[in-house]
C-alpha cells in the first residue's frame, strides 16, 4: 500500500515539475514563464544563431524574418525565441523574442 501511495504522489508531482525545468534540467526562469509560453515552445539561442541584418532579425531554424522593434529585452543577456514547430514542418508565428539590449 505504501508503494502505491508513493507512486500516486509521484505521478501527480512529476508532470507539474517538468514544466519548471528545461530539457537539460536547469530551472526555467520566472521572467520567461511570465512573459511567454511553456518549455516545449522555447528555443534558447546562441549569438551565432541570431543575425541582425538590414531587413530584421534572422534566426537559424525559424523561417520568417523578425522585424526590428519586436524584440523584448533579455534579462539574462541571452537570446530566446518562442514558437511551435509542427510535424509537417510548418511553424507558428513567434510568440515572443528576447534579445540582449546591445544586440543591434
Amino acid at each position: 500500500m505504501r508503494a502505491f501511495v508513493v507512486l500516486c504522489f509521484l505521478s501527480v508531482t512529476v508532470p507539474a515539475r517538468a514544466h519548471e525545468l528545461w530539457a537539460n534540467g536547469a530551472p526555467v526562469p520566472d521572467w520567461v514563464k511570465k512573459s511567454c509560453c511553456g518549455p516545449e515552445d522555447v528555443h534558447h539561442l546562441t549569438g551565432r544563431q541570431v543575425h541582425a541584418l538590414a531587413d530584421g532579425w534572422h534566426v537559424d531554424g525559424y523561417s520568417q524574418v523578425l522585424a526590428y522593434g519586436r524584440e523584448l529585452p533579455s534579462q539574462d543577456g541571452d537570446y530566446w525565441i518562442f514558437y511551435k514547430n509542427y510535424p509537417d514542418g510548418s511553424q507558428t508565428p513567434v510568440y515572443c523574442f528576447f534579445a540582449p539590449e546591445q544586440s543591434y
